[in-house]
């Protein structure tokens, strides 16, 4: 039981192979059901790892970066399809290790905007199983890159701001509670403490 999240997490990383498959074979109506299925068990182990109370850093990490691995497979199909510019799949990859890193070194920061990120890149795979073509192509390019744009510069609006805040004067928690921008960036308030398998 304990495990369950985990292993849900794990079965969306071991479906990515698969489904990388069937979208460079053209068959996208599979695809699409499959990345569907996935979509569900990406809400499913965060659903659980709660309600069971089993959310942890580590679980957190493995959901995120099966997340990653899922998008920036996709994406490197995508690139091969001319769908997007490689020059997008290296702008999400640099911005994921740049999470990563962040919330290795500084914990949990509150991010409103790139706690979104992610959606937003499913979001795009999603679009890619409806439609084709030059003007969606260049739509979903637009979006992201503009969307990463916004998210970059608000995490490190919000990293300064933390930083600033924690190391001007020592705040005890219930200081850290009753600020508005520190409880929110508390546990169940960023992406990493949204989703934490165990």
């Amino acid at each position: 039981m304990r495990r369950i999240p985990s292993v849900i997490t794990g079965i969306r990383l071991s479906l990515v192979p698969l489904l990388v498959y069937l979208v460079l074979t053209g068959m996208l109506a599979y695809g699409a059901l499959l990345f569907i299925l996935m979509l569900g068990t990406d809400l499913a182990d965060g659903y659980l790892a709660r309600s069971l109370g089993q959310s942890s850093a580590l679980g957190s990490y493995f959901d995120v970066t099966t997340d990653f691995i899922l998008v920036l497979s996709m994406f490197l199909v995508f690139d091969s399809e001319g769908f997007v510019p490689f020059w997008v799949v290296e702008m999400i990859t640099s911005f994921f290790v740049l999470f990563i890193v962040t919330s290795v070194v500084f914990g949990r920061i509150y991010d409103p905007i790139g706690k979104y990120y992610g959606s937003l890149l499913y979001g795009a795979i999603g679009l890619r199983f409806l439609a084709s073509g030059e003007f969606v192509s260049e739509l979903a390019t637009v979006v992201i890159t503009g969307y990463t744009a916004v998210s970059l510069s608000t995490r490190i609006y919000h990293l300064w701001l933390s930083t600033r805040t924690f190391h001007t004067r020592p705040m005890s928690m219930e200081e850290a509670t009753a600020h508005p921008r520190i409880h929110r960036a508390l546990p169940g308030h960023s992406k990493i403490s949204k989703k934490e398998p165990g």
